[in-house]
């Protein structure tokens, strides 16, 4: 492991917090912008029909389903990665704690 950057694995409380916000901040921009690629194959289907566009509206609800899947993983990570902060935090003040 020679030449390995340590400080690029640096944990400190603001990144950790960082982190946590950019991925709820990724997950919203995901759910807008799939709301919006939803809005636009809705106005293009609207004069569709037959089996072509039975054969569409299911893969449309099975893609939706994975992206709303992505969507709640991306919030359960930042829920997951904040809540670490606050462990990591505490662990950090209870080692400082046996040097005091």
């Amino acid at each position: 492991m020679s030449g390995a950057h340590y400080e690029e694995l640096a944990v400190t409380y603001g990144t950790m917090d960082a982190l946590a916000t950019e991925l709820g901040d990724q997950a919203r921009k995901l759910e807008e912008d799939l709301e919006a690629l939803r809005q636009a194959v809705l106005n293009v289907s609207s004069g569709w029909g037959g089996e072509a566009f039975q054969q569409f509206q299911s893969k449309s609800e099975e893609w939706n389903k994975h992206a709303r899947g992505i969507h709640a993983a991306l919030l359960q990570i930042s829920h997951q990665v904040h809540g670490a902060g606050g462990d990591y935090r505490g662990g950090d003040l209870k080692g400082a704690s046996y040097f005091m």
